[in-house]
């Protein structure tokens, strides 16, 4: 992924005042000639079943060209165009009115500021066409957004060419004659680790991605292997159609899987492609602090201002605050620069913070980071982590490599009673890209109930290790990935209650 300094892009986003097209929104079509004459049919491109990426920039926008020279969309065209797997197209928007085809090029004769030639060297189409930029309302440059076949549009971030497949990824695709398929799945609660009772509220849009009109199904929902629902939906759907699936609500006290799997279409006719039928969520119980005083400590990334955390009661209410207000609870991925607000953290310091607890129970701890990329790794280790506070060297809960939105659950109990933690063991994978198979490698230090789960970027479990106690001392395994498609995975390794997640690319 690649970010600007945070006064640069907010300079280029002042310039458009316009509001975003909301993620989720249909595109507007279009079909305009390129530099070369060429002409581009969005929808029909759609049509053919092809993911489109529009690169929407500015010839004198400092920011567009450092990401256009980042050849992230070049790199992702070649891999996924026409002479790749051909599942994608890529377009390049010259959205500003008041420039002209020379600035492309670099070429005197350009009417504004133009850094070069942004043509040479890469092979995917260009528009000089502000209409298609004001039809998307583009805020800001460079914007890039990601147009699924059903001809829903997404904004992403400066990505990389791994990050944009990533996310381009999970689109449906209609494939074959009966197939439907779970998208835009949740499960009721922004947390999954279990302190209290939580009241799970499963739903997910359900979409037809065959041929035939989708006029049945049956969708089973489970609970640690157990079925807790049958649901049997009828209607009409065409292709690409979307019926809103709402199952029934599950108290859960305990640690476990969720699993929600479309089970049978059009009345038991075979399926063309099931992977996107099943989702599963994992709960893990809640970690516990032996004190009504927590320690909190954050070291921010290069971008501190794009952090914001919320402490909240077991009812939701928030107790207490930090970081920069002007983010809040609901800025995560704003992908543009956080606005310096109040409360706003400088780069790459340390924040210690004493979180006092009206009283024992469940508590939550809410952590958002404006741009969408945590607080770690690409730029800048930063972290968050929770001590009890009278054991300030051995973190309870830690973490900081997520996206936009960070939830952790935990419990607090006033005792006088202390005791050692267990330190979590440092999983270890490796090739790193992968292929073929990986191994994983840690070192228990004392035995330990140890369960794993390989998912892939959709969040699908596609290997599963039982849970079984193993002995203190090194550990070794090897997972194949011969069966599994190329892109991103997660395994998340439990151990006891502490749940490690750590990412790896297959080939």
């Amino acid at each position: 992924m690649v970010k600007y300094p945070a006064i640069l892009i907010l300079l280029v986003c002042t310039l458009r005042l316009s509001g975003q097209l909301p993620n989720g929104s249909i595109a507007p079509d279009f079909n305009e000639p390129d530099i070369n004459g060429q002409y581009r049919h969005l929808y029909e491109m759609l049509d053919q079943g092809k993911i489109v990426l529009l690169e929407v920039s500015a010839t004198w926008c400092p920011p567009c060209w450092a990401y256009h020279n980042s050849h992230a969309m070049q790199n992702f065209y070649n891999l996924h165009g026409p002479l790749g797997d051909d599942k994608a197209r890529v377009l390049f928007i010259e959205g500003d009115p008041e420039t002209n085809v020379n600035c492309l090029y670099g070429q005197s004769g350009c009417n504004d500021y133009t850094p070069g030639n942004w043509v040479n060297g890469t092979t995917y189409p260009y528009l000089d066409n502000a209409s298609i930029a004001d039809a998307f309302e583009v805020a800001y440059y460079p914007t890039v957004y990601v147009i699924c076949p059903n001809k829903k549009t997404y904004s992403l971030g400066q990505l990389s060419a791994e990050d944009l497949w990533e996310k381009a990824r999970t689109c449906p695709v209609a494939l074959g004659t009966n197939n439907a398929g779970i998208f835009e799945y949740q499960t009721g609660t922004l947390l999954h680790e279990v302190c209290q009772e939580l009241e799970l509220g499963p739903n997910f849009t359900m979409i037809n991605l065959g041929a035939n009109v989708l006029s049945a199904a049956t969708i089973e929902l489970q609970w640690n292997s157990g079925l807790v629902q049958t649901l049997d939906w009828t209607g009409s759907l065409p292709v690409y159609g979307e019926a809103q699936i709402v199952l029934n609500d599950l108290p859960i006290s305990d640690a476990g899987i969720l699993k929600t799997s479309i089970t049978s279409v059009n009345y038991g006719a075979a399926e063309d492609d099931y992977s996107d039928n099943v989702i599963n969520h994992n709960f893990m119980l809640a970690k516990n602090f032996d004190n009504l005083d927590v320690v909190l400590k954050i070291r921010t990334d290069d971008y501190g201002a794009e952090t914001y955390w919320e402490l909240r009661d077991g009812q939701g209410q928030v107790l207490d605050h930090g970081g920069n207000e002007s983010v809040g609870p609901n800025g995560g991925g704003l992908l543009i620069g956080a606005p310096l607000g109040p409360g706003a953290y400088g780069n790459g310091v340390v924040i210690k913070d004493t979180l006092h607890l009206p009283e024992p129970g469940c508590y939550s701890i809410h952590f958002v980071d404006a741009y969408g990329d945590g607080m770690c790794c690409n730029f800048g280790n930063g972290y968050y982590k929770l001590y009890n506070i009278n054991n300030p060297a051995v973190p309870v809960i830690s973490g900081g490599e997520f996206e936009a939105y960070e939830h952790r659950s935990f419990g607090a109990q006033a005792v006088t009673a202390t005791f050692a933690p267990v330190q979590s063991p440092q999983i270890e994978l490796f090739p790193n890209p992968a292929s073929g198979e990986i191994t994983v490698r840690f070192n228990l230090p004392e035995s330990a109930p140890v369960s794993a789960s390989l998912l892939n970027a959709m969040g699908q479990i596609v290997y599963y290790i039982a849970p079984a106690t193993l002995s203190a001392g090194e550990q070794q395994w090897q997972i194949p990935l011969l069966h599994l498609a190329p892109g991103l995975y997660v395994l998340q390794t439990c151990v006891g209650n502490e749940l490690i997640s750590k990412r790896f690319v297959h080939h």
